[in-house]
């Protein structure tokens, strides 16, 4: 009996594996690189948008006491009366905001009328008062303190604290926090700024 040897030849289980491999370095690595990418970008994007929310704080804050001092501004005993009895005083309009008074902070924000009147929402003691919602409905697309209304969950919490330094100035502290993707560990942005008794005698 006689043996004849085919010429086809195939590949070996070897070289098999060694291109399986080369062939999921190829695709593996452009795909891990550019999931990596999108987390940095969405990352990024939230980061502006948080400190964008940060700084409407502060000047909502700042509106805030504009507002007051300037619905009193006929005298320099008015005016200093509202610094000290409707802004500045623990009693006073934006209470839940000072630290001495409230260690949660407040939740301010501006009012969706023409005018832009600013709203004190509350102290941030209470589970989820200070998270933010995106009303996208209306003239006016804005972040709000509301969850009624059709308003969309978003991942940012932002709470205003206000500390008195010396009897004409107070030190606003607006902080932004929220969770990225899968971190463990809440992500924040934090602007301070000092407000004075500028309208005062």
């Amino acid at each position: 009996m006689k043996y004849q040897q085919s010429s086809q030849s195939g590949f070996s289980l070897v070289e098999t594996l060694v291109a399986i491999t080369i062939l999921l370095i190829v695709i593996v690595g452009p795909m891990s690189i550019s999931t990596s990418t999108a987390r940095s970008t969405s990352f990024a994007s939230e980061q502006v948008v948080a400190f964008f929310l940060a700084q409407e704080g502060a000047e909502i804050a700042q509106k805030a006491r504009d507002d007051i001092l300037l619905q009193n501004f006929s005298t320099p005993v008015t005016r200093q009366s509202a610094w000290e009895d409707e802004f500045y005083d623990d009693s006073g309009t934006y209470d839940d905001c000072f630290e001495n008074i409230n260690n949660d902070g407040c939740a301010l924000e501006l009012s969706n009328n023409n005018v832009g009147s600013v709203l004190n929402i509350g102290d941030c003691g209470t589970a989820g008062r200070c998270d933010l919602f995106f009303n996208s409905g209306g003239d006016r697309k804005r972040y709000t303190h509301t969850s009624t209304g059709g308003n969309t969950p978003t991942p940012y919490t932002r709470v205003i604290k206000f500390t008195k330094e010396g009897s004409d100035a107070v030190k606003v502290e607006s902080r932004v926090t929220w969770r990225s993707g899968n971190q463990r560990k809440a992500q924040e942005v934090v602007v301070d700024t000092y407000l004075y008794n500028v309208y005062g005698n």
